[in-house]
C-alpha cells in the first residue's frame, strides 16, 4: 500500500484528503505544519507527498528545498497562493503544481497518476 503525506495547517484540508485518499486504497499521514512534515518525512516510508505553501513555523517552500536535497519523492505543490511563489516547481525536479479548489478532481487524477505509474 502507497503511503501519501498530507501537509496542511488548515483541519478541514487535512481531513478532506485524507477521507478521499484513503477511499482510493492509500495509506494517508497528516502534517499541520513543515517541521512536523519533515519529521514524517525522516521517519516514515512515504511514497507521495500533498505539501501547501502557507504554513506557520516553516513556509512550504522551506519543505520542499530540504525534500529537494534528499529524495526524488513526488511532491504536489497544493497551494491557493500559487502566484506568490513563482519557479517553486524547479525547486524540486519531481514537484506538481496544483492550484487548491474546492473541486478535487484534478489533484486526484495527478495523485493517481503518480501513484499508478
Amino acid at each position: 500500500m502507497k503511503t501519501v503525506l498530507v501537509v496542511d495547517d488548515d483541519p478541514s484540508i487535512r481531513l478532506l484528503l485524507r477521507d478521499e485518499l484513503s477511499d482510493l486504497g492509500l495509506n494517508v499521514m497528516t502534517a499541520v505544519d513543515g517541521e512536523e512534515a519533515l519529521i514524517s518525512f525522516e521517519e516514515n516510508n512515504i511514497d507521495l507527498i500533498v505539501l501547501d505553501l502557507s504554513m506557520p513555523k516553516l513556509e512550504g517552500d522551506k519543505v520542499l528545498e530540504v525534500i529537494a536535497k534528499k529524495s526524488e519523492i513526488p511532491v504536489i505543490i497544493y497551494s491557493a497562493n500559487i502566484d506568490n511563489y513563482k519557479g517553486i516547481e524547479n525547486i524540486h525536479k519531481n514537484s506538481y503544481l496544483i492550484e487548491k479548489t474546492a473541486n478535487l478532481s484534478n489533484l486526484i487524477n495527478v495523485i493517481n497518476s503518480i501513484i499508478n505509474d
